[in-house]
């Protein structure tokens, strides 16, 4: 068992304060190595006791052991990845790394700063997203909700369109299409244009009708182009794109508070149930 795992095991036993730094080395294991005991605790906001109680738990003599851990972490995961264990999951693998890159070669990044600019100056931000874009938009929905930022998920046409027309300049419209052409979205999108909100599309064709419609464009690698049809996941370019842009919002230090707020209390209640 590699010293993250022992770490995610030992969690629901832990005190708030305590759990606070294990989620600190979870999620952030590279930092964390790199951290003394008192920048450790500043960046978990706990004492510098909450993190030695902590390494006591996890059988190391001192917070100098406990970084030594975490420095064989790295060595250990540059070598998970074997390649002879299984040819064709290693192709799922494969698949969804070149999907990866060919969107990073793909995406504006200045197009991604001003569409958050326009997240966090916005009174009003609508997410539309129908079927499979319609879970995106929610999730998209649920982080910039954790960030403390006034988000609706909008997912049925006859709402979509009712929102629309109520829209002014203050708004924002996030419309979320894979090809670019649901009726449903488009049409909407138009109406919330026409009273003044501003709009942003992410979609993966560059002609297509949302993208030629929106103020910003935001555009992905269709995985309609891929060659194989078992790997084909629609959303998963868009899913890059939305964290591209929650990574940069988490930039802003009210909005990573917020974050981080509404994370612990969302943990601390399942884990104390």
């Amino acid at each position: 068992m590699d010293f993250i795992t022992k770490l995610e095991n030992i969690i629901p036993s832990l005190p708030t304060q305590e759990r606070k730094v294990a989620l600190f080395i979870i999620q952030q294991p590279q930092k964390a190595q790199k951290l003394n005991i008192t920048d450790l605790a500043k960046a978990a906001e706990v004492s510098n006791a909450t993190i030695t109680r902590l390494t006591r738990k996890l059988n190391c003599k001192n917070f100098a052991e406990l970084k030594l851990n975490l420095a064989s972490l790295g060595t250990s995961l540059s070598s998970t990845i074997d390649t002879t264990k299984d040819e064709t999951l290693y192709e799922v693998y494969e698949f969804y790394n070149r999907v990866l890159k060919e969107n990073w070669q793909k995406i504006n990044i200045e197009q991604l700063k001003k569409v958050v600019k326009l997240i966090q100056i916005s009174k009003r931000i609508y997410i539309f997203g129908i079927g499979s874009s319609g879970f995106t938009a929610q999730e998209m929905n649920q982080r910039l909700l954790r960030m403390g930022i006034s988000t609706f998920a909008i997912t049925e046409s006859s709402s979509m369109y009712m929102s629309s027309s109520i829209m002014n300049s203050d708004d924002l419209i996030i419309a979320i299409s894979s090809s670019g052409n649901t009726d449903e979205i488009n049409s909407s999108v138009k109406l919330g244009k026409q009273m003044g909100a501003t709009i942003v599309g992410i979609t993966g064709f560059s002609d297509s009708i949302l993208a030629r419609m929106v103020d910003i464009p935001i555009l992905v690698k269709s995985t309609n182009f891929m060659n194989d049809a078992r790997f084909v996941n629609s959303q998963f370019s868009i899913m890059y794109v939305i964290d591209l842009i929650t990574t940069l919002l988490l930039k802003n230090d009210d909005y990573r508070q917020r974050m981080s707020h509404t994370i612990n209390m969302v943990l601390n209640r399942k884990l104390n149930k």
